[in-house]
C-alpha cells in the first residue's frame, strides 16, 4: 500500500497523545500525496480536521532548553549593544522574539534535522547519559532567500532565548586592531548573557584566512574569531549563516557541529508557501499548482514578493479572488518580470493558450482538464483543443531535463 509507512506513524502518534509528533506526520502524508498529484485527496485530507495549511502559521510551541546549555546573566531590553569605539556604530542587534512568529516551511528532511536539534537542546541529561553533548553550534548555508535568517529567529524564539545578530562584515574596520576588538567586545557581550548569538555573512572574514595576497595580521584576526568560537562552546549556542559556503575552509567548517544546508524549496513546500502568503485569499489547490509551476527554482522570499504582488494587483485591478482572477493576474505580473524566468512562467506571459497546452500536456504537473478549467477560466472544449494544438511542442523536454 503506498504511504503505509506514513501512515503507520500517524497511527503511532495518535496513539502515544503526541500532537507535535502527529502533526508532523500529517505534513508528510499531505506533501507525498501532493507531490503524487493527488490534489483532491490532498484537500480532503487537510478539511477532514482542519488541517489547512495555514496551521503551520500558529506561533511555535516553546521547547524549555536546558539551563546547562547556556548561562549568564538574563539580557533585558535596557541593556544597550557594544560599540564600535571608533565609529560609534553598534556591533551587534538583540531580538526578543515575537509571540506571533509564524513557523517555517521547509522539505520534510529540513524540518526534521531543525526539530532534532531543538530536541537536543531540551534533552542534555539523555544525551549525557549516552557519552555525548547537545550540539552547541550551527551552520546554515544556502543561497540568498533561502530562510536561514528566519529558521535562526524560529529557534530562538523556540527556546525563549534572546537572538544577538552580528554581521561579520560590520565587525570588519580599516584598522585590524579595531577588527579584533570588536571581535573580542562582540563575544564578551555573547558570552555574559544568556542567548543564542547570530554570525551573519559569515564568509566576510573567514573567507580570508587561507588567501596568500592578504597580510599575516589579517589571518591573525581571523584565528582569534575562530578561538572566540571555541571557547563560546562553553557558554551557549552559535549559529553563523552564510550564501556562499564554497568560500569556507577547513576550519571554518570544524568550528560548527551541525551544518544544514537550506536550498530553495521543492514543489510541494513551495505549494504551501503560496497557500500561506496568498491569505487572506483561498486559492484552490489546482491554482496553487499552477502558481507554483510558474515558480520552480524561486527561493521563499521571491515566493513572498510574488504572492504580495499577486494581491496588489487584484486588489487594484478589481480581478476576482478566484482561480481566473489569479491566473489572470499571474499573467500580467510575469509579463513584466525580468527575462531570466523560467519556461512556464515565461510562456503563460507571452501566450496563456500554449501555456495551457503546456499544463494539459504535462503528466507530471498532475492537473485533471476540469481542474485545468476551474483554475483558469478555459472551457473543457478549449482545453482539450489546446491540449491537442501542441503549441508546447518540446518544452516538456526542457523543463523535465
Amino acid at each position: 500500500m503506498e504511504h503505509f509507512a506514513v501512515i503507520q506513524s500517524i497511527v503511532r502518534a495518535a496513539r502515544s497523545g503526541d500532537r507535535r509528533a502527529l502533526d508532523r506526520q500529517v505534513a508528510r502524508l499531505l506533501e507525498r500525496l501532493e507531490k503524487d498529484g493527488s490534489v483532491k485527496e490532498a484537500a480532503a485530507l487537510r478539511r477532514l480536521g482542519g488541517l489547512d495549511a495555514e496551521v503551520q502559521d500558529l506561533a511555535p510551541s516553546r521547547v524549555e532548553v536546558s539551563r546547562a546549555m547556556v548561562s549568564g546573566e538574563a539580557l533585558s531590553r535596557d541593556v544597550n549593544p557594544p560599540i564600535d569605539r571608533e565609529t560609534g556604530a553598534q556591533l551587534c542587534t538583540i531580538d526578543f522574539g515575537s509571540a506571533d512568529l509564524a513557523v517555517p516551511i521547509y522539505s520534510e528532511m529540513i524540518g526534521e534535522t531543525i526539530e532534532g536539534l531543538l530536541r537536543e537542546w531540551s534533552n542534555e541529561e539523555a544525551l549525557r547519559r549516552v557519552g555525548v553533548e547537545p550540539t552547541r553550534s550551527l551552520l546554515l548555508y544556502g543561497p540568498p532567500g533561502s530562510g536561514k535568517t528566519v529558521t535562526a529567529h524560529y529557534i530562538a524564539a523556540r527556546l525563549q532565548l534572546p537572538l544577538v545578530t552580528a554581521r561579520i562584515d560590520g565587525l570588519i574596520s580599516s584598522f585590524l586592531g579595531t577588527t579584533a576588538r570588536n571581535i573580542a567586545n562582540l563575544f564578551d557581550f555573547a558570552n555574559r548573557y544568556a542567548c543564542i548569538l547570530l554570525l551573519d555573512e559569515f564568509d566576510a572574514l573567514a573567507k580570508l584566512r587561507d588567501d596568500a595576497q592578504e597580510i599575516g595580521e589579517i589571518k591573525r584576526v581571523v584565528n582569534s574569531l575562530l578561538q572566540n568560537l571555541d571557547r563560546r562552546r562553553e557558554r551557549g549556542i552559535t549559529i553563523a549563516i552564510t550564501n556562499h559556503d564554497r568560500l569556507l575552509d577547513p576550519a571554518v567548517w570544524r568550528r560548527f557541529e551541525a551544518q544544514v544546508h537550506i536550498g530553495e524549496p521543492g514543489a510541494a513546500a513551495r505549494e504551501r508557501m503560496i497557500t500561506r502568503f496568498l491569505q487572506p485569499i483561498q486559492a484552490e489547490p489546482s491554482t496553487v499548482r499552477i502558481i507554483s509551476y510558474c515558480l520552480a527554482d524561486s527561493s521563499g522570499a521571491d515566493i513572498e514578493r510574488l504572492c504580495a504582488t499577486l494581491k496588489r494587483h487584484i486588489a487594484l485591478n478589481g480581478e476576482a479572488h478566484d482561480g481566473p482572477g489569479l491566473f489572470r493576474s499571474l499573467g500580467a505580473i510575469l509579463a513584466r518580470a525580468p527575462a531570466q524566468a523560467g519556461i512556464p512562467a515565461r510562456m503563460l506571459a507571452a501566450d496563456p493558450e500554449a501555456f495551457v497546452s503546456l499544463i494539459a500536456n504535462d503528466v507530471d504537473l498532475g492537473l485533471k482538464q476540469t481542474e485545468i478549467g476551474e483554475a483558469t477560466g478555459y472551457g473543457q472544449s478549449r482545453i482539450s483543443d489546446l491540449k491537442r494544438s501542441r503549441k508546447h511542442a518540446g518544452l516538456l523536454e526542457q523543463i523535465h531535463g
